[in-house]
This record gives structure tokens, sequence and C-alpha cells, in this order.
């Protein structure tokens, strides 16, 4: 049934896009009893110098103990691209997560893009994104998932930076995310239900505190291996945590498909976490 919902959902991205300008990207993963998340999404080139992504995301979190099997959480969004010449760009976004699984969330961003040359000795393509924005939370639910006796709110300020940048025939992003304020501390026994990880297709629960990744492929004609590093710091924990995937991208045509390897955790045998992910890209002209 779910992976129904999901064609559906993809179908509805596609049959609007199919004769415009743009990709269709969808990303997967599936892990310990039954956990299941997926990300679907439509760059949409509107060929005036506007670009629009419209997206649909869900996770099952059975992976937990003590959660219901059957609950899954949904979001929707929405990024929007302004080209203002060919160094600079505006974006801004936003995200509704409906009431789910105890908890519900929506959040906006905005900033800019810059890239300030095509090439410079081996360096081709850099380019640097900043956005900022807010995010607000609320949960019905403790990490047990006992109903708490009035919902706790939460307003997130939050700062996104990352940097891209080709050097012969490998590509290198690095991201960084940090949450400048909470409008209250994060409480030990109260969990936030939907945080991302930069890099990874997985959905982690908690309030994040922040995070810093670093990816690297080797990109050919057909084939392009990756591999990639994330450390982030949960607002409730002392100690950061880590994950890494790895996988591989193979061009046909206009189409690429991906297979790999997430890991959270993967120093520690008790809180280690293995997904496996594919995903599936298609260019439109």
């Amino acid at each position: 049934m779910r992976f129904k919902t999901a064609i559906f959902s993809l179908l509805i991205l596609i049959c609007p896009c199919a004769l415009c300008y743009g990709q269709l990207s969808f990303s997967g993963v599936n892990g310990e009893r039954g956990y299941s998340a997926m990300r679907g999404v439509f760059k949409w080139d509107l060929d005036n110098g506007f670009f629009l992504a419209p997206s649909y995301e869900y996770y099952r979190r059975s992976d937990e103990k003590n959660v219901d099997k059957t609950g899954t959480s949904h979001r929707y969004g929405l990024r929007g691209a302004y080209e203002l010449n060919d160094e600079w760009k505006l974006l801004a976004g936003g995200f509704w997560q409906p009431t789910a699984v105890g908890y519900k969330s929506w959040r906006y961003e905005g900033g800019f893009a810059w890239q300030p040359f095509y090439r410079w000795g081996i360096l081709t393509n850099p380019e640097w994104t900043l956005l900022a924005g807010q995010g607000y939370s609320t949960s019905y639910v403790n990490v047990r998932g006992e109903r708490l006796s009035a919902p706790f709110k939460e307003v997130e300020t939050n700062l996104k930076t990352q940097l891209a940048v080709d050097v012969s025939s490998w590509n290198v992003q690095a991201s960084w995310q940090k949450v400048l304020k909470y409008s209250s501390e994060p409480q030990q026994d109260i969990s936030f239900g939907w945080a991302d990880i930069p890099f990874m297709t997985a959905v982690v629960q908690g309030f994040l505190r922040e995070a810093a990744a670093v990816r690297v492929s080797y990109v050919t004609r057909f084939i392009t291996p990756y591999v990639s590093w994330v450390r982030y710091q949960y607002a409730q924990a002392s100690n950061p945590a880590a994950a890494v995937n790895a996988g591989v991208h193979i061009r046909w045509g206009e189409t690429t498909l991906s297979g790999g390897v997430e890991v959270f955790e993967p120093r520690r045998e008790v809180n280690r976490k293995t997904f496996f992910s594919m995903s599936v890209e298609i260019e439109f002209d």
C-alpha cells in the first residue's frame, strides 16, 4: 500500500511536468524492522530565470521500540529560485508536516547562491549557498509515545550554508547547519518528529543543534562513486553522533540510477542503524 502511495505521488509530480524543462528525482531507504523513507522532488525550469521544486516526502519510523509500525509522517514542500544574473540566485522555500505520530511542524527559509566564476585553474563550477529560516514544531507525545498533558511548542532559528566545487574529475560538497536559537530549551524526554541530516535520505528524530558534512564524488561519463561523512549534535545530548554513506550513480541517457548504504553511528554497536538506499533521476528536455 505504501509503495502504491509513493508511485501515485510521483505521478502527480511527473504528469504536469512531462512537457517542460526539469529534473525528477526519487530517493528511498529501507532499514531494520520495516523502517522506510522516500523523497520525491521535481526541479522545474520555467525558462525565464525562475525555478520551482515541489516535493513530497514520507517516512515510517518502525525501527524504534514502542512505536506504532503503521505510523507514517508526511511532508510537503516547495522551493523556488530566481536567477538574477550569471553569478547570483535568490532562494526561498518552505515545508509543511501535518500532524502524525504525535508531531507536526512547518518551516520557511530564504537566502542566495553565488557562483563567482566558471573556471579557475583546476577548479570549476564553485557555488556557495547561504540560507536562513525558522521552524515551528509541536510535540504531543514524549519519547516513549505517552501523551503530554500540554503540547510542547518550539521555534528554532537556523542557518545553513553549503559549498560545492569540481576539482578535475572530483566533485566536493561541504555543508554546515546550525540552530542559532531555540525559543525554549529542548527537554530531555521530548523529541521532534523530523530532522534532516545533510546528504542522507533517512530521517532522524530529535532537536538538532548542529550538523557538518562532506561529500566526495568521482565523476565519469557513466559511473560516479560517492562517499559522505556527517557529524551532528542533538540539543539534548552532550556527545556528537556520526553517519556515513557510500554508493554509486550509474548514468544511462537522461536517467541516473543510484544505490548505496547509509550507516548511522558506525562506531557504536548498540546504536548503529543501517539503511539501504536507492534513487533515480530523470531529465526532461
